[in-house]
């Protein structure tokens, strides 16, 4: 009789083990996908690019970072403070190695790319072998792996965002205060990385796992109160410093964009004689400090050299520099100036930060060197996967012939990228409305997320700025991806009901 129950915990031990071995396995083939394609790029000639870290509008001088990094990026209001927070880690702990460890920090978070993509599938009820091949082949593409050996902060918060659609996910299926923790400590790092994740958009995720986990509500917010705090007291610092309740002060500069920019320098003239915008607007947007001296007073220097540095020693201005505040404001009160004297030119900024947007996000000047040794795999993906199939566009023809500059936009545009984000917003909405389960497994609150971040990146983002929006739909691309996917699991499953749910 011993023997016999010896035997059996022998049995059952080994019966574990190798379900163990079955459930990882899946796991194990993405992240050795990750590791060989990484080998493959490298050998190709990739190699991580930090040239962004002397001169990028968004960085703090790297001397001053090491110099004074506490009250360098206490008085940052052009920018949230995240991503800046671990440029000054890295610049004072590793200096004279950065390009490494920057190279080490975004190999992992690749990575974490990997498993986050795998186990959303995964919690989106995709059979694990379509979803490790499906994961894998994401992870390798072209625009992934560019976007992952570039300093910038639109890779971390990819994977960021990622995360919090995994902790979403979670908390829809099982309640668990821990991932609503996970999930909104995600959302407080990206409100403050990036002033295009609001705290309005930190509170819309709030109240819609409110009104979608009711039951849950108390645990909800306390959840949230937290990490909701932290963004609110960045925010109301910079109101106290600066006088903008905000992340970034830069709203007035991106706006005009849309809208200043988009007039001839004859149409601006026009308007600046009759009044309607002030000799700002005769400036393009983020211009040098000495270009506004005629119309914006010089500030007093303030002692705190992050405010008062005009130029930083790679020749680029610091657009810190308190001048740009005053300077922000009055390009922001230009705009909608503009906006209402001539909303043609708004619309005309639309138009083109949405051809921007669908354009295959490889397709990005920061990219260039990199994607140069890859380019035939770029150039294929940009077809098979984005569905570009037009590489001719005349600058040029913006002012002369904006007609037929736009048809040539519309022509390059990526149409796969159109039908996907298309499909998810308007058939998205229709299920979440008609609160239909799109998966097997999944409540109707699970693809919420998915489907309010897509909305938001693509209405929020086109809407206020202009110039580099590809790059924006670069950081919702896996949701999208994961949203068609979770739809493809549950019309598949419903076809065909024996199909295994993970």
């Amino acid at each position: 009789m011993k023997k016999r129950r010896t035997s059996d915990a022998t049995r059952l031990t080994q019966n574990a083990l190798r379900s163990t071995r079955q459930r990882a396995w899946p796991l194990l083939a993405v992240i050795a996908a990750f590791g060989l394609s990484r080998v493959g790029y490298y050998v190709a000639g990739l190699r991580f690019d930090a040239s962004s870290l002397p001169w990028f509008w968004q960085y703090i001088d790297p001397a001053l970072l090491g110099a004074n990094p506490g009250q360098s990026l206490w008085y940052l209001h052009s920018q949230p403070p995240a991503f800046n927070v671990f440029l000054g880690i890295v610049v004072n702990l590793f200096s004279g190695h950065e390009t490494a460890v920057f190279a080490v920090c975004y190999l992992l978070l690749g990575l974490s790319f990997a498993v986050a993509m795998f186990l959303l599938l995964k919690e989106l009820g995709m059979p694990d072998t379509p979803n490790s091949v499906l994961t894998a082949f994401y992870v390798a593409s072209p625009a992934c792996v560019l976007y992952e050996n570039w300093l910038f902060y639109t890779y971390p918060l990819t994977v960021l965002l990622l995360l919090a659609a995994l902790f979403w996910q979670r908390f829809a299926r099982r309640g668990r205060f821990l991932d609503a923790l996970l999930l909104f400590a995600c959302a407080a790092l990206l409100a403050l990385a990036w002033s295009l994740f609001h705290l309005v958009w930190v509170l819309g995720l709030v109240l819609a796992l409110v009104l979608l986990r009711r039951r849950n509500w108390r645990k909800v917010l306390a959840a949230a109160a937290v990490p909701v705090l932290v963004v609110v007291l960045w925010y109301g610092k910079n109101l106290v410093q600066v006088g903008e309740f905000s992340g970034s002060t830069w709203f007035g500069m991106n706006f005009s964009k849309m809208t200043n920019s988009m007039l001839t320098v004859a149409e601006r003239r026009a308007l600046y004689g009759n009044g309607t915008v002030s000799a700002v607007s005769l400036v393009p947007p983020f211009s040098e400090p000495d270009k506004y001296h005629g119309a914006i007073p010089k500030p007093e220097p303030t002692g705190i050299p992050v405010l008062d540095q005009e130029m930083k020693p790679s020749g680029i201005p610091n657009f810190n520099n308190t001048l740009f505040i005053a300077v922000s404001r009055q390009y922001g009160r230009d705009a909608f100036q503009i906006l209402k004297s001539r909303p043609t030119a708004y619309l005309r900024g639309l138009a083109e930060s949405y051809l921007l947007y669908f354009l295959p996000a490889s397709a990005y000047l920061f990219l260039d060197n990199n994607a140069a040794y890859v380019k035939g795999l770029v150039r294929f993906a940009s077809i098979a996967l984005n569905g570009r199939f037009s590489y001719h566009h005349d600058h040029s023809l913006r002012q002369t012939q904006p007609s037929r500059y736009y048809l040539q936009g519309v022509l390059n545009s990526g149409w796969f990228l159109i039908l996907a984000y298309s499909l998810v917003l308007v058939f998205g909405l229709s299920l979440l409305v008609r609160r239909s389960r799109p998966t097997p497994v999944a409540p109707p609150s699970s693809l919420f997320f998915l489907w309010y971040n897509v909305a938001w990146m693509t209405l929020a983002a086109n809407a206020l700025e202009v110039g580099e929006n590809n790059r924006f739909r670069f950081v919702t691309d896996p949701l999208v991806f994961a949203f068609l996917a979770a739809l493809a699991v549950g019309w598949l499953t419903r076809r065909r009901p024996g199909i295994p749910d993970v």
